[in-house]
Formats: structure tokens, sequence, C-alpha cells
């Protein structure tokens, strides 16, 4: 198999490089850096052009993120597989498609072969088209997340998004939302958050949206609206608990397309990219990207 692995430098340690670097040695395999000197879509074209087949991520949510982007540049008929090796603090997405860590486990997804067409989605506004595998997080939640250091996550565990939640709860931004869920309109919605979701967790495997499922052609919208600081803590608890969806206080849809605007505007993260346009339009593009999965992988 002829394939290109592209790494993040940041994202893991060096054995962790050194020993991809040993589980890869019987294919034939270009390496390739990833810094802001890069231009991927010249390399990657050229690794088609040279009859590449398989483009490995490794490295963390960011690292898939620009090879996903980087991919749906490249038509449908000729776009090549992908697969990722988890090497960063956070590997979202890798837990959605069930690739173990370490890294042996990880290459093993490439010698069974299972692959599956994932769906991505794409995000529309003001000039912007971008596209993103996971998660895409608005309004409080980019707050909440920006509390996650990983000194927090490694001191608070599995509760390090009530840590998190705890530095903002004294002064929670509210926003006047505006949204179009396939044709489902609501109007003027005091809102607390938006999650739109492809992937089943976020920020570190927090599970934010746990019935998603990147081959079902659809999003999980959740909206959180805005409330008292019992309501939100009632929230909190009940991600731990993993049924927050049943919360007074959540609305949860699954759609092919939503558009958003805002007041104040809601800046997004979506993988690890700021987004601050409005409006905004996420449409899911079905079967986009043919990826490798793990053993047990849940469609």
């Amino acid at each position: 198999m002829k394939l290109l692995v592209i790494w993040n430098g940041g994202s893991g340690r060096s054995t962790q490089i050194d020993q991809l670097r040993a589980a890869l040695r019987n294919h034939d395999t270009t390496w390739l850096e990833l810094d802001r000197g890069v231009n991927l879509s010249i390399i990657i074209d050229g690794f088609i052009l040279d009859g590449g087949q398989t483009v490995i991520a490794a490295g963390g949510d960011g690292t898939v993120h620009a090879v996903v982007n980087h991919l749906m540049m490249v038509a449908p008929d000729t776009r090549p597989s992908m697969a990722i090796i988890p090497l960063g603090t956070a590997n979202d997405f890798a837990g959605t498609l069930n690739i173990l860590e370490p890294v042996e486990h990880a290459v093993e997804t490439l010698n069974t072969g299972q692959v599956e067409p994932i769906d991505v989605i794409r995000i529309r506004g003001d000039g912007l088209e971008s596209y993103y595998s996971n998660v895409a997080a608005g309004g409080n939640c980019v707050r909440v997340s920006e509390q996650l250091t990983d000194e927090v996550k490694s001191r608070w565990g599995a509760f390090c998004y009530v840590r998190g939640a705890v530095g903002v709860l004294a002064d929670m931004q509210s926003y006047r939302l505006t949204a179009d869920v396939d044709g489902e309109v609501f109007n003027q919605l005091d809102s607390w958050a938006v999650l739109i979701a492809n992937g089943r967790t976020n920020a570190g495997h927090i599970e934010v949206a746990p019935e998603a499922s990147p081959v079902d052609g659809m999003m999980d919208v959740v909206i959180i609206r805005d409330g008292d600081v019992m309501d939100m803590v009632e929230i909190v608890s009940g991600n731990l608990l993993g049924n927050f969806l049943e919360c007074d206080q959540v609305i949860f849809r699954k759609a092919k397309r939503i558009g958003l605007q805002s007041d104040p505007p809601m800046r997004f993260t979506l993988d690890g990219e700021l987004i601050d346009r409005e409006p905004i339009e996420f449409e899911v593009v079905p079967s986009a990207i043919r990826m490798f999965v793990g053993p047990d992988f849940r469609r």
C-alpha cells in the first residue's frame, strides 16, 4: 500500500513517531511533518498522481482537521482514503471511529482493511467555506473549552467539564438565536450554546452527542437554552451520566442542514479551528471520505 503520513511534530513524543515508522516499514511510505510552510494541497495532488492510495493523519484532532479539509479539495472520484493514527492530547474523532491507542494497535486498522464512507460537515458563512469531521461547538462551549487546560484535564479527569463550566457560570453569555433546522425554525431563542456533531465526543473525550453517527448522513444538533445556574448544573451532571439530551433546557434534532444567526454573534470551534462569522450554515456531505475504522466500529 502506498501511504502519505502527515504528522504533527507537536502532537506526540518523538518515540511515537519512531514506533510508527517501525510499524509501517513494510509499506511504501512518504513522510511529511505538518507546519505552516507546507502546502498540503500540492503535496496531496502529487501523491495522487504518483499512485498514492491512503493519507494518514498522525496527530490530534487539529491534524485530522487539516487533512480532511485538503482531501475535500480533491475530486471525489480521485480522493484517496484516509486513516488516523492518534498521537495528540485530544483524539476525539479517532475515538468515534474506534481507533485504538497505542500506535501499534492503530496501525492494525490498516492491516484489517475495514474502510467506511464517512460523512463530513461543510460550514459556510461570509466568504468562509470549511469542513470538519467531528464537532462544532458554539457559544459558551467555546468559553468552557478555553478553561480546559491540559493540567485541568489531568487533575479532574472525567469531571474536567464540570470544572470548566464552573469557571464561566458566574457570567454566562446569553445568545438570542434564530435557527433553521431542515425547515423547522426556532426564532429568537435565548440560548447558552449550540453543538453540531458528526462525532460523539469533544474537548478530550467528553461525550456531547451520544447518538451521533458519522455514517448516517445526518448531523446531531444540540441547542442548549438559556436558564439559571441550577439548569446548567442539571445539564452538566446529565452530561456526566450520559442522559443530558433529556434535560428540559436541551433541544435535540437530527438534520442535514442548519442555518444560524445570533445576537451577539456566536463563536464556534470546529476541531480546534475558531470561526466567528455569521450568518452561518452547516450541511452534511454524506460518504465524503473513505476512512479506516477500528474493530467493533459503532455505526
